[in-house]
């Protein structure tokens, strides 16, 4: 098993090198998120990073909060969920999965980083009810699952809870996780401090948020990834990758400098650690490249992805 698998590189289109991409593909990388580009672009980047890995199927991650245009730049917006939730639109909010799948296949993404599952007033949040949120995120859920991409919810334990206590958090920001457990393909955990929880930690590093909380209190049992590095503005990210390993998470996204983040990984397990890490790393990957690869979805070409979604927002 090669540990480089944990690690999934940003890859920011004008400004990432393709040949560095290709070595981190070489080296054994999970996957890739990317950033900034055509479908046209996307793809043929896609095509040329898994031509090269060492396994049968590279995951290709669109890291978005509302729409695919936030990556894909000639994608089509759809509507907001913040709108589709205002009239409780489960229909809508299935065929915005649906289309929001179909548009990412096209361009080689098969993992959409989405939905938002927070609890708010405004976008990306669905609305502030606890069960609507629950309701939408599963009718989008299972639109992008139909449309052939695996999803993710985040931000546990929920930006909305920031100041709340425990108790309150569990009637209200774990409503939604708890219904989506056995719908969803991955769970993001925040990169704030939720003080009442883990005052010395970020949610995405903190034991007492992904184990006690996470797995054991809520029993989950799915993939962990963590948010984009990049995003996070970490000072030390290989420490925070090691420190997420031995917490739980096991798919590191997106970090600023992956090699240095690849290097501090292979050096501990070098050492006789992270091979629990490791091994839950693998066995996640392996059953969602399994669903991508097994998918009934029918793919379209870009052009007709995008026609349908010109066609939804009229």
């Amino acid at each position: 098993m090669k540990t480089a698998r944990m690690v999934f590189p940003g890859f920011w289109f004008g400004s990432s090198d393709l040949a560095a991409a290709k070595a981190q593909a070489v080296r054994g990388v999970g996957g890739f998120c990317v950033y900034g580009a055509t479908a046209e672009q996307i793809r043929h980047f896609a095509d040329t990073v898994r031509s090269v890995s060492p396994y049968d199927h590279l995951l290709i991650c669109a890291d978005i909060e509302e729409n695919l245009s936030e990556v894909v730049t000639d994608a089509p917006d759809l509507p907001s969920n913040a709108s589709l939730g205002a009239k409780n639109d489960t229909e809508g909010t299935y065929r915005k999965g649906l289309i929001t799948a179909r548009m990412a296949r096209s361009a080689g993404i098969d993992w959409l980083l989405a939905p938002v599952v927070d609890i708010g007033y405004q976008s990306p949040a669905f609305c502030e009810a606890p069960v609507c949120v629950a309701r939408l995120a599963g009718d989008y859920a299972a639109g992008a699952a139909n449309g052939g991409t695996l999803n993710c919810i985040k931000y546990f334990p929920g930006v909305s809870g920031i100041l709340k206590t425990l108790s309150q958090m569990e009637e209200e920001e774990f409503v939604p996780y708890k219904h989506m457990f056995r719908r969803c393909d991955a769970v993001m955990p925040s990169d704030m401090v939720f003080a009442n929880i883990d005052p010395a930690n970020r949610a995405m590093m903190s034991e007492k948020i992904i184990t006690g909380l996470l797995r054991k209190r809520l029993n989950y049992k799915g993939c962990i990834v963590s948010p984009p590095l990049f995003k996070s503005r970490i000072k030390h990210e290989a420490f925070a990758a090691l420190q997420m390993a031995f917490g739980g998470v096991e798919i590191i996204l997106a970090p600023q400098n992956a090699d240095l983040v690849l290097d501090s990984l292979e050096k501990e397990f070098d050492k006789g650690n992270l091979f629990d890490a490791l091994t839950r790393s693998v066995s996640s990957q392996e059953m969602l490249i399994s669903k991508v690869l097994t998918s009934a979805a029918y793919l379209f070409s870009t052009e007709e992805a995008f026609e349908m979604a010109r066609r939804f927002v009229k």
